[in-house]
């Protein structure tokens, strides 16, 4: 019922408006819609002022009718302004009893055999929520069924309720055109130039003759977006034939095969550093990716050479890598050159991966003056979780992984790391952000004066213990270069808080601890380096800068270290 107090006309300088009675979180929604809240104009006169009242009590009746609330009404009064006070638009919600569905009827517009007549022979039970929302989520579920049913074509007609105002109930009616049944006929593949159909077939798992799912194509497009080969992909089904065989067809943009990328960052540990990269995505059709970068800063030059190949069977990949790098810090001087290959497999979703390799390396090490050759043969095993959502800027998600090295040739010994970083979101808009990094590693079946110096553990710089310099956060000798160890473990928080849409400043305290035991020795004196900075956002990734500081200051070390970077530190 619409109720409106007695008006005149007379001039409207401004208004204030009030919803009471409305039921849990529907004010904010009624005022979202409320033309006069939005708008907040002047009305000339009390009856233009009343009309748009009507107009929101009609809205915020058809609100409560969306939300389940069928015998629900709105009551308008709109008292005028006298003596310069503004007018009063008082809307009173009388919702009465939410309504819930008593029985879904399912109807369709074509004819068809062996199709779920009914929400039972779906397998849905619906919640009976008679909102508008539950009522589309339900009707979507159930053409989802149709879908994973051999109706790849179903669509939803219409949908409605009908009240019964004495007992608070509804009947639920959903209209569908389900199409033909169908069974997966044979992939159609266009607009692949470079591509070799070959390999676009292997991702395919379903087989021809198989009672058609929609889901199928949905996660066959994901297989293909995630190739990063096509800029457009289009996956749909196609009619199906006299024999009940519906086609898929495939139709693909390429994208560009080529890239070539830059970066860069700067800190006081290690100076300014860069890298340039070339990429050659599907170099023989079938997805394969070569790379090579150049990287190089104060401490390390390298250039590395990448050849990864899908394995869509596995699925996984065959990757081999080659390095050669120049190492000149205070610890050790170093010349190595690596060759690596090895095949990895992906598991649940491609969050998990596991990866076994064979790498042959030989370094020519020099420490304090003396000059060492080394020649290892080792045989990496790593398992990796990442379900983070984004690369440089992530959200959500967890980063673990477990690594193990059995090296044998100059010496014999095993490594082991293990690291893990994680953060949570939270406060209004998700504002603030609480990130931690956590690592641990250890050497075994070797003592620390046998362990080549470039394959000890370091921590200090950028990447490890903020706050000090590059591989200084640990024991020094007698002038004041770093010895590394046989262990570390390292541990970081870091609590970030957004100010604009573009600008988050960012505080944090990383500590780490270098021993010349097996495993880490929590006896052994931690270096903490604490401090702030700032993140710029932009459409690539944020631009990071931090300054730290030592909490304890050794006289080798500086008061402070700067680093600038693109992306989060963890």
């Amino acid at each position: 019922m619409l109720g409106l107090a007695p008006v005149f006309a007379s001039a409207q300088e401004s208004y204030e408006i009030s919803i009471d009675n409305a039921p849990g979180d529907l004010k904010e929604k009624l005022e979202t819609i409320s033309r006069l809240k939005k708008s907040q104009r002047e009305y000339p006169t009390t009856a233009a002022l009343r009309r748009a009242a009507l107009q929101d009590a009609a809205a915020f009746e058809d609100a409560l009718k969306a939300a389940g609330f069928y015998a629900g009404s709105v009551n308008a009064d709109v008292t005028p302004g006298v003596d310069g006070d503004p007018s009063r638009i008082a809307f009173t919600i009388e919702s009465g009893t939410a309504f819930t569905i008593s029985d879904y009827e399912i109807l369709y517009e074509d004819e068809g055999d062996d199709r779920p007549a009914t929400m039972s022979d779906a397998g849905i039970a619906g919640d009976k929520s008679a909102a508008g929302a539950a009522l589309r989520d339900t009707q979507r579920a159930f053409r989802h069924v149709l879908w994973e049913n051999g109706y790849p074509s179903a669509e939803i007609i219409s949908r409605r309720a009908i009240a019964n105002l004495e007992a608070g109930t509804a009947h639920a009616v959903f209209v569908f055109k389900s199409g033909p049944k169908a069974r997966f006929g044979s992939a159609k593949i266009t607009g692949a130039v470079k591509t070799k159909p070959s390999y676009l077939h292997k991702l395919v798992e379903w087989r021809e003759g198989d009672e058609f799912e929609r889901s199928e194509l949905v996660s066959y497009r994901d297989k293909l977006a995630k190739t990063g080969l096509f800029s457009t992909i289009d996956v749909t089904p196609g009619a199906p034939d006299d024999t009940g065989a519906a086609p898929v067809l495939i139709n693909l943009t390429e994208r560009k095969r080529r890239t070539i990328g830059v970066g860069a960052s700067f800190s006081t540990s290690e100076g300014p550093g860069g890298r340039i990269f070339f990429e050659n995505r599907n170099i023989f059709g079938r997805a394969e990716n070569f790379r090579i970068e150049l990287s190089g800063s104060q401490f390390k030059q390298a250039i590395n050479f990448d050849i990864a190949k899908p394995l869509p069977r596995l699925p996984g990949q065959a990757i081999s890598n080659i390095e050669f790098s120049n190492e000149t810090t205070d610890a050790f001087d170093a010349r190595s050159f690596s060759v690596t290959g090895g095949i990895s497999k992906d598991w649940r979703d491609e969050k998990l991966k596991t990866t076994a390799a064979i790498t042959l390396e030989t370094s020519d090490v020099e420490t304090n003056g003396v000059e060492e050759r080394t020649f290892f043969v080792s045989t990496p095993l790593s398992v990796v979780w990442n379900s983070e959502d984004d690369l440089l800027n992530p959200t959500k998600g967890i980063q673990a992984s477990w690594t193990v090295a059995p090296y044998v040739g100059t010496d014999g010994f095993t490594q082991s790391e293990v690291i893990a970083r994680s953060r949570i979101i939270f406060g209004k808009q998700k504002r603030f952000t609480l990130a931690a990094r956590g690592a641990i590693g250890a050497t075994f079946g070797i003592a620390l004066d046998d362990l080549p110096a470039n394959k000890r553990f370091y921590a200090g710089g950028g990447g490890s213990v903020r706050g000090f310099g590059f591989q200084e956060a640990g024991p020094l000798d007698a002038e004041n270069n770093p010895i590394g160890g046989r262990s570390l473990i390292e541990g970081a928080i870091e609590a970030r808080a957004k100010i604009s849409q573009n600008i988050q400043l960012a505080g944090f305290i990383d500590a780490g601890s270098v021993s010349s035991s097996t495993l880490p020795n929590f006896n052994d004196t931690f270096f903490i380096g604490y401090g702030g900075g700032l993140r710029y956002f932009t459409p690539i990734g944020p631009i990071r800068v931090d300054v730290a500081f030592p909490l304890d200051q050794r006289p080798s070390d500086r008061s402070y270290q700067i680093f600038i970077a693109l992306g989060q530190a963890f």
